[in-house]
Parts: C-alpha cells; structure tokens; sequence
C-alpha cells in the first residue's frame, strides 16, 4: 500500500464513529443501538460513495446529495440540496430555472473542514432574482468562498416539478477551466489521497454533529429555543430560516405534546432525529404546515410518540422506540414571537 494514502486516517475515523454510539452518556435501549450502529453504516456509505465524486473548486458542478446521504446531517425530508465546491475569491454563476418548489435559495458558506461552515458569506431567495419566465442567475464573488449549496423545498414532491440549475466560473480563467473541464484527468496519488482524508473527516463530522450544535441543551429537554442561522452556522444552516430546537426526553409509556401557534409563513416543519441528528425516510419523522390539521383558533397540537397515538389524526411524529432525540423547527421567512410548548403525558 502507498503510504501517502492516509487509509489509517479512516480507520482511525471509523473507531471514532462506533465510540460516538457506543460512549454515548445516555444509555442506549435495543432499538436505539441498533439505529446508531445502522448510522454508522449509513455516514460510511456516504462518505466512501461522495469519496469518488469530483468536488473540485476549479471545476465547479453541483453535486446532488445521495439518496444515502439526504436524512443524516440533520438534512430535512422536504428538501433537496445541491452542492458545490468553490475557490475563494473567484467570481462565479449560478443561474438556471427556478422550478415549482415552495422555496429555493442559494446560500454560498466559508468553511472550516471538520467544524463544518465557519460563516455565511452570501444568499439570496431566488424569487427575488427570478425572471418571467422562470429563469435567473445569480453572481458571486467572495474571499472566503468555499461552498454553495442551493435548497428546494418541497411541500408535496408528487406535485410540484424540481428546479434544474448549474454552476460556473466566470473569472478570467474561465474559459481555461472550461476547455479543462471537458478532459476527465486520470487520478493521482495526491489526489486520491485528499479525498480518503476528506472520507476520514466527513465521517468525524457527521458523527459529532451533536457536538456541534447545542449539546448543552440535552441537560434541559423538552423546551424548544430560538436558533438563529447564524448561531449554528456550523451545522451549514439556511439564512432564509429560523430554527427552534430542544432535545426531547420520554420514558416509556410517555409521549410530547407540542402546541402552538404558526406564524405567517410559506413554510414551516417540525423534524425529529435520533440524537446523533438521524431523520429516518420509512418513518414519521417530518411533518411540514401543510399535512398539518389546524384547530379553529389556529393553533396546531402535534404529538410525539412510540407509534400512532390513536387520537392525533395526522399531526404525530414517530419516536420508533428512542427515549432521547432531537427536535426542531424550521420557520420560513418568519420568526415567531412565541415558540411551541412541550408537555409530557401519558400515553
């Protein structure tokens, strides 16, 4: 084996990843073992599959993220995320058709490798660009360029048509990287061995995201507070949103009761993650404004439970057996004065 390729790197990585289950300070039932274990394989998978990818900053593409990846991270079910690499300092395009989503952005990040992003540096609302016919571009150019990534989101994927879109360089050596990016170029030692590293980091980083963002509050669960975009940048957030975010914490025969009332929005979700930030794609683990049933005063009762409740209709996430997990909010354009209650009863 060529000992400049750092395999170690990602063994290393992987024992990480296992203790990250395993050493969890809170025990762990059979059900939620076997999710963590299940996560593990599931980040590798990811990391190996983005490994054989070309995320190269001088030939910008999106990338879009992996059946395999969309439901680790945190990433929500009702959106889809587009991804690229970019160099700093170099102005570049992002233009396209908008499409039939709810909401699309674009959102370009600095970066800082395994502590995820390190800043928003540019955004726009594509609406706000869109053109007659459904088209836009958008122009960027900042020193601390590392990363873009556009969102759609989706309040009905059976329905409405996804945006197409694409990402290029439009400095002076553009047209250089243009004629370059029509030649596929043969893999090097240097180059493999960069992306096994990023497999070893990517792997540390989705394994420690409950690390990253806002670990102290698993000591206080089941009281949701208000998360800018900003404040948890590193958990590469969407500045068009507003988060609210608790822990939760049920013993057995207990479920959460959530009420509220929305806000002026476009969108909103409730997401529920295991607590290594897992969403789960076969079980109830979303549920966005529109699937939701409203009460006459216009407040929303939803119920988080081990299995249907029986008495909520279609307003009940599905913790599948974990006692502590993740909860949180995502509010489009729309900041709500009041943020959801928790209350624990008896199932």
């Amino acid at each position: 084996m060529d000992p400049t390729v750092p395999w170690a790197s990602v063994s290393d990585a992987l024992t990480f990843a296992v203790s990250c289950v395993t050493d969890d300070p809170d025990p762990l039932n059979e059900r939620e073992a076997a999710d963590g274990h299940q996560y593990v394989a599931r980040v590798l998978r990811a990391v190996s599959e983005s490994a054989l990818l070309t995320f190269d900053p001088a030939r910008p593409a999106f990338l879009p993220m992996l059946e395999s990846v969309r439901f680790l991270g945190a990433s929500g079910p009702d959106i889809d995320y587009d991804v690229a690499m970019v160099a700093p300092g170099v102005a570049h395009r992002v233009e396209g058709r908008r499409g039939g989503a709810t909401f699309v952005g674009i959102t370009v990040y600095g970066y800082a490798g395994a502590s995820g992003a390190s800043s928003i540096v540019a955004s726009v609302d594509v609406d706000d660009i869109v053109t007659a016919d459904g088209t836009f571009a958008y122009d960027f150019d900042h020193p601390e360029a590392a990363r873009v990534i556009v969102r759609q989101y989706f309040h009905d994927r059976a329905t409405q048509a996804r945006g197409e879109w694409t990402i290029s360089r439009t400095d002076d050596a553009a047209a250089q990287a243009t004629d370059d990016a029509a030649i596929t170029p043969l893999p090097t030692t240097a180059g493999i061995a960069a992306r096994v590293d990023n497999m070893a980091g990517s792997l540390r980083w989705n394994l420690q995201l409950n690390q990253l963002w806002s670990p102290e509050l698993r000591a206080t669960p089941n009281r949701f507070v208000r998360q800018t975009p900003e404040e948890i940048v590193a958990a590469v957030t969407n500045p068009d949103v507003m988060y609210a975010f608790t822990w939760f914490r049920i013993a057995p025969g207990e479920q959460l009761v959530i009420e509220f009332t929305p806000p002026a929005t476009h969108y909103w979700a409730l997401q529920l993650c295991d607590r290594w930030f897992q969403c789960f794609p076969d079980r109830r683990s979303n549920l966005n404004d529109s699937q939701c049933i409203v009460q006459a005063d216009g407040t929303v009762r939803l119920v988080v439970a081990d299995g249907d409740p029986g008495d909520a209709g279609p307003n009940w996430l599905d913790t599948s057996g974990h006692r502590l997990g993740i909860l949180f909010f995502r509010w489009l354009h729309a900041d709500p004065e009041v943020l959801p209650t928790c209350t624990v009863t008896q199932g």
